[in-house]
């Protein structure tokens, strides 16, 4: 079982590039196909998304308006044009956030991949790290940085099984 058992009160983790970023989550499941490491391998995913307001809002229109002027171009010059669309509005804002994974056993976790921004989440970014929490785990703990500066924001994690009414604690790996 995990708990949440310490995060800063509005989740805001951050600001990158001028937007709020929240801690929206964490789950331990395998690792998706997309990410650097096999398919299948447990992890730890860490979800993040940007705090809506004006500033998203006017970057999003502007985002718009670039994709529509790349599509005309695309078309004007028909499928030999190789031009990329313009980076969704969101990326700039999650690649200066990192996340530094530790446990209170000393488990050296890393950065296997992830996804930021893509249709319908163009505000959110997805952080894969492995291994997983080992069963001896305890306390699992995410500190947020922004540009390699440590934001001071973190949240923690109990990974203590409940007891059961036996009195006994359920050891299942997490």
């Amino acid at each position: 079982m995990i708990a949440l058992t310490h995060a800063p009160h509005d989740l805001v983790v951050g600001t990158s590039d001028g937007i709020d970023v929240r801690f929206a989550g964490v789950e331990f499941k395998d690792a998706p196909g997309f990410v650097g490491v096999s398919a299948g391998e447990p992890g730890i995913h860490v979800h993040l998304s940007g705090v809506r307001g004006k500033e998203t809002m006017s970057r999003d229109g502007r985002f718009n308006r670039g994709l529509e002027e790349w599509w005309k171009r695309r078309e004007a010059a028909g499928s030999d044009r190789s031009e990329n669309p313009p980076p969704m509005p969101g990326v700039a804002v999650f690649e200066g956030i990192t996340t530094v994974v530790s446990d209170d056993i000393g488990t050296e976790y890393r950065r296997s991949g992830g996804q930021t921004a893509g249709s319908g989440m163009e505000w959110d970014a997805l952080w894969v790290y492995t291994p997983a929490p080992p069963a001896e785990a305890r306390t699992l703990r995410l500190e947020f940085s922004v540009g390699g500066e440590l934001t001071g924001k973190y949240c923690e994690f109990s990974l203590s099984d409940p007891i059961s009414a036996d009195g006994l604690a359920n050891h299942a790996p997490h």
